[in-house]
């Protein structure tokens, strides 16, 4: 009797899930210390890196459109070269180990 392939999946999930769970080890446990850092300096530290993204804050403006679509072609034209770049030393490789085992001959 053949199993179905949900089931199958989900014992291998399950199995999975498990042995992640198990596979790390815990971090070893901190016992109670007393803050090193002062409440007001937090407070002040906080305030001044508000105060500094609000002045970065035409530095997160929308792009241009245009800029936006050369980012997306970029991205996708690099993808292709990193593809057949592959593809291409896969080929050398083939053809080198036909040449090797004399087939052409």
């Amino acid at each position: 009797m053949a199993r179905t392939p949900i089931l199958s999946a989900l014992v291998a999930l399950a199995l999975v899930a498990f042995g992640l769970n198990c596979a790390f080890v815990s971090g070893p446990r901190v016992a109670e210390t007393q803050p090193l850092v002062s409440q007001s300096f937090l407070a002040t530290a906080a305030s001044s890196s508000v105060a500094a993204l609000a002045a970065a804050a035409p530095a997160f403006a929308e792009e241009d459109p245009a800029e936006e679509y050369n980012r997306k072609v970029l991205t996708g034209a690099s993808y292709v070269l990193i593809l057949a770049f592959f593809l291409l030393g896969l080929i050398v490789a083939q053809a080198r180990k036909v040449v090797e085992n004399k087939w052409l001959n």
